[in-house]
């Protein structure tokens, strides 16, 4: 499909499906929008159960990004799973909807100077327009938006226990984790409509499929921009077995992801110039900061069984299948109708009055690290390290755009991540010999209960640390002035006409919980400052 277009955005995940929808539906422009993927309409993205089948099982929906042999985890590969299918990861998550906490913005104004417009504030009228919450309609609240937002629609009977088992070590519960202050112990907002999923392709991207002036091309795989002197003028892409060029009169906008964008922009020859010059990639632009300041969240756990099943122990096996399906098919609820995660809490183990940087999770059952002959009736607590202060980088593993990008998580460099991980998963184990959750524990399993030393816990987190799907920040915004800023505060390339990123690269600092609410409403906010010159 070569041809001619107003503008091109490259990944129809959360971000591409913001851009698109906007620029077709308010803006009347016409846009080519590549996905890498294939389609959303398969039946089990409907599904908020969904999620679990698409990320840990084999799925057309998810590309595995594998990380280099990590020095600091033992020489361990990570698997960071991304969103492969139009919607993104808003198609496979587990559909949470929060916006990390009003400082995190903050920060993302001092690194652009101060009035930037990236601060809470600057955000908040985005997030609000975006959203449509079935309860809350407020300063801090969108209740008509196009994005669908409620409490969980079923709860498992372990979410009770651990709520009641949070407050009585003290965690206050809270009703609201996004309106910019995340203290507390809750359940978790979720993006379902209804009984089912409502992705960024249903909420923005929908709504203009019919319209002419939208082409979408999924399994397209972008194989470099094109450029005439130091404007990005089209982009060159692989799809049913040919190659095609398109091109576009206004803007390129990049929207597929804090690896595929990096890649795609070196293979470009925009990055740093001597590790293009490796890979024989003539140099359009020197940006040592492109795959620099990667940045995600990485999680601590405890798995125990339990004295019954208070969750979702075989709820997708035989009868219990059967039984699930037929309840969600007529009456919209059960356990499939579930993200299979309804609570979450924010603390802060350090400083308990200042912003939180762990957060926790109770699921219904017992993963990961046991296989699924080892799996009983059973739990597990996680917690999640939201404000790393490590940093790893995507590089180029060759100049064919065929191969993934190299992958360095970088986890636990920060020798203060590995610390506030091991005081999280002495805070799990807390959380387990508290009851109510401790008088429905019969066995904890993960980590061995033997071992009690820091040396051992230490170990146990280096071997078993997973990613919480959330990596941002290898294209970041910065003031002029800082040599690797990628990006201005107007999300346009540095050096390079013609070209902005609206992704989760962009961001300069990881947001402290989910990134999926975040990434739309910057994307949202950059069709603003696009359209605005």
């Amino acid at each position: 499909m070569s041809g001619a277009f107003d503008y091109i955005v490259v990944g129809a995940g959360s971000a591409g499906c913001v851009t698109a929808g906007r620029l077709v539906g308010e803006h009347g422009a016409r846009v080519l929008l590549l996905e890498q993927g294939p389609g959303d309409s398969h039946a089990v993205i409907r599904m908020p159960a969904g999620s679990f089948k698409m990320l840990f099982a084999p799925s057309p929906f998810v590309k595995h990004y594998a990380s280099v042999p990590q020095s600091e985890l033992a020489g361990r590969s990570v698997s960071v799973p991304q969103g492969n299918v139009v919607g993104g990861g808003s198609s496979v998550n587990v559909m949470a909807y929060t916006r990390g906490s009003r400082l995190d913005y903050q920060r993302w104004d001092e690194a652009l100077g101060g009035g930037s417009g990236w601060d809470w504030e600057g955000l908040l009228p985005y997030f609000r327009r975006q959203e449509g919450h079935v309860r809350l309609d407020n300063v801090a609240h969108g209740g008509s938006g196009p994005l669908k937002v409620r409490d969980p629609n079923y709860l498992a009977p372990i979410a009770g226990v651990f709520l009641k088992t949070m407050q009585r070590l003290g965690l206050p519960f809270r009703d609201d984790f996004a309106g910019g202050d995340l203290h507390g112990i809750g359940y978790i907002p979720t993006t379902i409509d209804g009984a089912k999923r409502c992705s960024a392709a249903d909420a923005f991207l929908r709504p203009v499929q019919g319209d002419a002036r939208l082409t979408l091309v999924c399994k397209a795989q972008v194989t470099r921009l094109l450029l005439e002197g130091s404007r990005v003028i089209g982009v060159e892409y692989a799809e049913g077995g040919k190659l095609h060029r398109a091109t576009a009169s206004a803007e390129v906008v990049l929207a597929a992801g804090a690896f595929a964008t990096p890649k795609l922009l070196m293979l470009s020859g925009i990055g740093p110039a001597d590790h293009l010059r490796e890979h024989g990639i003539a140099v359009a632009a020197d940006l040592p900061g492109v795959g620099q300041n990667l940045q995600d969240h990485n999680v601590t756990f405890l798995t125990a069984e339990t004295r019954g099943n208070y969750g979702y122990y075989r709820a997708d096996k035989g009868r219990n299948l059967v039984r699930n399906l037929l309840h969600y098919g007529l009456f919209g609820g059960g356990p499939i109708a579930s993200n299979g995660a309804e609570t979450m809490g924010f603390v802060n183990l350090t400083d308990p009055s200042a912003d939180p940087d762990i957060q926790l999770y109770c699921l219904g059952v017992m993963w990961p690290g046991l296989a699924a002959e080892q799996q009983k009736p059973g739990l597990t607590l996680m917690a999640n390290l939201v404000k790393p202060l490590s940093r790893g980088a995507v590089r180029l593993r060759s100049a064919d755009p065929a191969e993934d990008p190299l992958v360095d998580l970088g986890w636990l460099r920060d020798t203060s991540d590995e610390d506030r991980l091991l005081r999280a998963l002495r805070y799990l184990r807390e959380i387990a010999a508290t009851d109510p959750l401790a008088s429905i524990i019969s066995a904890p399993r993960l980590p061995d209960p033997q071992v009690t030393d820091d040396a051992g816990l230490r170990a146990f987190i280096r071997s078993s640390t997973e990613s919480n799907y959330h990596p941002v920040g290898t294209c970041r915004m910065g003031r002029d002035g800082d040599p690797m800023a990628v990006l201005d505060a107007r999300l346009r390339l540095r050096g390079i006409e013609g070209l902005r990123v609206f992704d989760a690269s962009m961001m300069p600092v990881i947001p402290s919980a989910n990134t999926n609410a975040t990434v739309m409403a910057a994307a949202d906010k950059g069709v603003d400052l696009m359209m605005s010159g």
